[in-house]
């Protein structure tokens, strides 16, 4: 499954439910496992009280988990989510990652999440850094972080706290550099 940058790009109807089911009906599944899936899609992303509203009434962060239901409905094995947080302010972008992350947790559900927000993709299980179409790195988010300068080198961020620990450590401090979280750092 794929959910959109713009979840207004992705929203087709003008109620919460029939948006869900959409793919659903295309697909000729029948209504009765329809009206199953979608109310497990919404009640999955927190949006089950909200299945009779219009679309375009809700917050960004709630269309965005529309747009997560309407792919969950499907039980697709993998979602790529392209940025799916860039258009959210912080609540918003919360919400979206605790529906992420609750997908890959109880449902096995492979999440590829394209993110420019670093510290959404120090909680991923690994990472992958791409230039030009090319893997430059493959690791887990501690050693992919810990290589600060060939990240910046490649016009990309790292955690605050990471940042916090290079410039420590670029002033002789003596400290592990896979840290990423706050905790680690103190």
């Amino acid at each position: 499954g794929m959910v959109f940058q713009n979840p207004d790009n992705q929203i087709v109807a003008s109620v919460v439910e029939e948006d869900v089911a959409f793919a659903l009906e295309n697909l000729g599944v029948a209504p009765e496992e329809i009206r199953k899936r979608v109310d497990e899609a919404l009640e999955n992303v927190n949006m089950l009280k909200y299945k009779n509203h219009a679309p375009h009434q809700l917050s960004g962060g709630q269309k965005q988990r529309v747009a997560i239901a309407g792919i969950i409905a499907i039980r697709p094995k993998c979602i790529v989510l392209d940025e799916p947080t860039a258009m959210l302010d912080p609540k918003g972008r919360k919400e979206v990652i605790t529906t992420i992350k609750k997908l890959n947790k109880d449902y096995g559900i492979t999440v590829v999440l394209i993110t420019h927000f670093m510290d959404e993709a120090a909680k991923a299980d690994r990472i992958i850094v791409m230039d030009k179409g090319k893997v430059v790195i493959d690791d887990s988010p501690k050693k992919v972080f810990s290589q600060v300068d060939l990240l910046k080198s490649l016009s990309l961020d790292v955690p605050q706290v990471t940042e916090f620990v290079y410039l420590l450590k670029k002033s002789g401090v003596k400290l592990n550099s896979e840290i990423i979280e706050i905790d680690e750092c103190i």
